[in-house]
């Protein structure tokens, strides 16, 4: 991970250009954003490295992805590039045999430094750097996917303030369906954002959409 935090990317390029030198350098650093380039000749964007650090700083995997660095929009087709870092150690021979990945929370190394602070669960990473970028007073969090809503996962949400902004359409009802038992297995409070419900028509928009 160290290795890649000085490497610059496109998505870095796009957070400078959108938010500023100073507030882009907060979320870089904060949230342990690395860059690279594909090996592969026919993907000319650098890519985005999305570290997952939990709340011992044990560093889980990476999310690889690349973005367009005038829209910040994730860049799809044959230039697209996603991937996972362990994946990638295990193809290498890294990783020893029968290693298995648990994920965290993406950002989840954060909460030890918010200790009081309101924490806000979003599904992917880009719209927790958004919100941090824009609503600094909470702790921003994701999930990384719709379904990556569980109980083993929020497990280090206990005995704090939730506020949870699903994905518009399918990622809310989902959300909606599920949050309830995970939450009071878990032991937190939290409050369910309809503002996306009413606020977009666009299935699976984000917050980070409308921000």
């Amino acid at each position: 991970m160290e290795r890649t935090l000085w490497r610059d990317c496109d998505y870095k390029v796009w957070l400078r250009a959108t938010f500023g030198e100073g507030v882009a350098q907060r979320i870089i650093s904060d949230y342990y954003i690395g860059g690279g380039e594909a090996d592969d000749p026919t993907i000319s964007a650098t890519y985005a490295i999305f570290w997952q650090v939990d709340s011992n700083n044990n560093v889980r995997t990476g999310k690889i992805m690349n973005y367009d660095p005038t829209t910040g929009k994730r860049i799809k087709g044959k230039e697209a590039y996603v991937g996972w870092v362990h994946s990638l150690m295990r193809q290498e021979g890294v990783l020893p045999e029968g290693w298995n990945l648990v994920q965290c929370l993406y950002g989840e190394h954060l909460l030890k430094t918010h200790p009081t602070a309101i924490v806000a669960l979003a599904e992917g990473p880009k719209t927790a750097h958004i919100g941090s970028a824009l609503m600094p007073d909470m702790v921003w969090l994701a999930v990384d996917s719709m379904m990556g809503l569980s109980t083993e996962r929020l497990r280090p949400l206990q005995g704090r303030k939730v506020i949870l902004f699903p994905d518009q359409g399918k990622g809310f009802e989902e959300w909606s369906r599920r949050i309830a038992p995970i939450a009071a297995e878990v032991g937190f409070n939290y409050s369910l954002s309809t503002f996306m419900e009413s606020h977009s028509s666009g299935q699976g928009d984000d917050i980070g959409d409308i921000l």
